[in-house]
């Protein structure tokens, strides 16, 4: 267990991947529970369907936002200079 205000280090190579995987995650799910509410409303065999479609979904999203995100960061990078604070 890490003691409080202690954190683990982690490879940059390996911090991006871990990001990318929480991100799909943290988008995906939620947007899986929304869209089984639009389609199916809060009927019998609700939680089955919602987590088929948040399995299929973070299956998807995962690879998509491992390639995505990195792409979308060296665009954003390129059209804007940071300041130094």
């Amino acid at each position: 267990m890490i003691e409080k205000g202690k954190f683990m280090r982690l490879n940059k190579k390996y911090y991006n991947i871990v990001f990318s995987c929480l991100a799909a995650i943290i988008i995906s799910v939620p947007i899986s529970f929304l869209m089984v509410v639009i389609n199916l409303g809060f009927v019998k065999g609700f939680w089955i369907a919602f987590l088929k479609s948040a399995l299929v979904s973070v299956i998807i999203s995962i690879p998509l936002a491992n390639i995505g995100i990195p792409v979308a960061k060296k665009i954003s990078d390129k059209m804007f200079k940071m300041e130094k604070e």
